[in-house]
């Protein structure tokens, strides 16, 4: 299985590699969110998983982090419908 990875910068300005799993748009509230996991030890068998909105600004892409609680709430319940099957 081919995994696509990016490179992320922490606030702290540290390149981080993460592997990208998926991403999923959500028309009724005109975001896009990706789903992404670094190279974290897992935990007790548990992988992290991150979620983050992708921006297009100009035909360059950004990440960004989920700006509201309705956003963060749409976006996790979709998350979990996409999870669940």
């Amino acid at each position: 299985m081919l995994l696509r990875s990016i490179t992320l910068l922490n606030p702290m300005g540290e390149h981080l590699n993460a592997v990208l799993l998926f991403g999923f748009a959500v028309p009724q509230i005109s975001k896009s969110f990706l789903v992404y996991t670094l190279n974290e030890e897992p935990h007790a068998g548990v992988v992290r998983l991150y979620v983050a909105t992708l921006f297009e600004t100009a035909g360059s892409y950004s990440l960004g982090a989920l700006e509201t609680d309705r956003d963060r709430a749409v976006a996790l319940q979709v998350l979990h419908q996409i999870v669940k099957g």
